[in-house]
């Protein structure tokens, strides 16, 4: 974790992923609020919402130890 933290890219990557689980936490339940929308005929929205926050979990990790990990 000192090694995330004590360089920009990495202060970016916590911030997108608190940013992320944030909005996760508080924003999607008001979305989602009374809403049975399923799409495809199978898929619950809310499993929409987690695919895709982790898909950009998983991009902002592949980005971080791609191009700016300290050590290559």
């Amino acid at each position: 974790m000192r090694e995330i933290t004590s360089h920009r890219p990495g202060k970016i990557l916590i911030a997108v992923l608190s940013i992320s689980a944030l909005c996760y936490v508080f924003i999607v339940p008001f979305v989602l609020q009374g809403r049975d929308v399923l799409l495809f005929g199978w898929m619950p929205l809310a499993v929409v919402f987690w695919n895709l926050q982790t898909l950009l979990w998983a991009f902002a990790f592949w980005v971080y130890t791609t191009k700016h990990w300290p050590y290559r």
